[in-house]
């Protein structure tokens, strides 16, 4: 069920008519409710490993609040991590020894198993987004940032929130329980929501998708292709991603404003940075900042020397990469953007870069991170190194080949999706719309209309997001 299906945005209408209808425990409750049934939609096995997480950690979060057992706490992540590893990275794991080793059955593990036992390990929808937050849980009860016990319906209502369940943000304990109690509503927040939403769908429909369905034939076949592809690919992935996942973002920060709670901003421009530090604290927030806070910190962060520094940025990155996917392309990829990160902050130490406010000077970095951003996401979007490989080579040797279907609207997409960046970035349009209902009320007719275009042009508008793999 996708939040840009039109089976859900009824479903929610119906939730939304009746949530401001009944008490807060009711609400509470009808939220728990249509989460339950959310994630049913998909599975109801998973459901019920995903609730008995859920229950464990929320005990055991109880118990270190009264107690702090380090024991206990390193029980309860590695029994997350566990799960976790088993549903994700079984098969990279397996075949990994399968190639050290030279054992051909587990080199092909995967079509083994389906062969012989018609066994196939599926990946839980939503696991990686659900796992990181129940261990931020737990670890915040141990740190004593959460120092007081809260119900089990309350707790299921912060990890449950259906709006951004699937792929987050990640939400923090100590931002989101605090308004579970409190949720209200006016008329700038309904129409703010309302517009966020159309953003969202926008973003999804109009700009991911069809860069998806016009560039996806160069990631699976590259040597049929020309340089210019190539270029106009690197780019055109990286704003593809964008729009998906802010789109998504969107949509949720949109439907938690309309049930009367506040969710973090996931995205602010990230594509028109000056340098990939910057773009990381602009891109996927949440994420950045739960590596930053369990991974970074609890490593040695920046606080044991600039080697060591260099170290855990590295390992923290390449743990990132992991988390986005199963495979050694990811790993590759958090790889090169920890070296570039640490290359990057060094020359920063050493005053090696030009600081100047001249136009010309801030165009060329801005550029250049965002080239390299789309460079390094080669290995995130391509399904094998091989491929990876081709497609540099590609860039640098300028090959002959085809040119891909409709490389004008990709461009023309593309430049919409950093102009939408752009507005994220440059907030004045945006704190405009905050403040002026009139001009609320034109921008939701308009969007509303440009929306309903496309649900009758695409039915449902378009596929899953991109984000929901993870």
């Amino acid at each position: 069920m996708l939040f840009h299906s039109t089976i859900f945005l009824i479903l929610f209408l119906s939730i939304f008519i009746l949530y401001w209808n009944v008490s807060t425990k009711a609400k509470h409750r009808l939220i728990i409710f249509a989460s339950f049934l959310f994630y049913l939609w998909y599975s109801l096995p998973f459901f019920l490993m995903f609730l008995i997480l859920t229950i464990v950690n929320y005990f055991v979060g109880d118990s270190l609040i009264s107690k702090k057992n380090r024991l206990l706490l390193i029980s309860i992540i590695s029994l997350d991590l566990c799960v976790l590893f088993f549903f994700k990275y079984f098969y990279l794991f397996a075949s990994s020894i399968g190639y050290i080793l030279q054992i051909p059955y587990l080199i092909n593990i995967k079509e083994n198993l389906i062969k012989d036992y018609q066994i196939e390990i599926i990946l839980p929808i939503a696991i990686s987004f659900y796992t990181f937050q129940i261990i931020a849980y737990v670890v915040d009860c141990y740190r004593g940032t959460i120092k007081e016990k809260i119900s089990f319906h309350k707790f299921l209502v912060f990890v449950l929130f259906f709006p951004q369940f699937i792929a987050g943000p990640i939400l923090r304990a100590s931002d989101f329980i605090p308004q579970i109690d409190s949720p209200t509503i006016n008329t700038t927040k309904v129409n703010i929501g309302i517009l966020l939403i159309l953003l969202g769908i926008f973003k999804k429909v109009f700009i991911a998708d069809p860069i998806g369905y016009f560039t996806n034939p160069i990631w699976l076949q590259p040597s049929e292709y020309d340089a210019l592809s190539y270029w106009i690919l690197i780019f055109a992935f990286v704003v593809q991603v964008y729009a998906d996942f802010s789109g998504y973002t969107d949509m949720a920060r949109g439907m938690a404003k309309l049930l009367g709670y506040e969710l973090p901003e996931n995205f602010k421009g990230p594509l028109l940075s000056s340098s990939m530090a910057e773009l990381w604290n602009r891109w996927h927030i949440t994420l950045s900042s739960w590596l930053r806070d369990y991974i970074y910190i609890p490593l040695g962060g920046s606080k044991k020397g600039e080697i060591r520094t260099y170290i855990n940025l590295i390992i923290t990155m390449v743990l990132g990469g992991l988390w986005h996917g199963a495979t050694w392309n990811m790993a590759i990829w958090g790889l090169f953007m920890g070296i570039y990160l640490s290359i990057e902050r060094w020359f920063s130490k050493k005053n090696f870069f030009i600081v100047s406010e001249n136009i010309f000077f801030v165009i060329i970095k801005k550029f250049y991170t965002l080239f390299l951003f789309g460079f390094f996401a080669i290995f995130f979007a391509t399904p094998n190194l091989e491929n990876a490989i081709r497609i540099i080579k590609g860039l640098i040797l300028l090959p002959r080949g085809n040119p891909f279907v409709s490389y004008d609207t990709v461009i023309v997409l593309v430049l919409i999706g950093l102009y939408l960046n752009y507005l994220q970035y440059n907030r004045n349009f945006i704190n405009k719309i905050i403040k002026n209902q009139a001009l609320q009320y034109l921008l939701m007719t308009l969007g509303s209309i440009l929306i309903t275009y496309l649900l009758y042009l695409y039915n449902d508008l378009g596929g899953s997001f991109i984000y929901f793999a993870f």
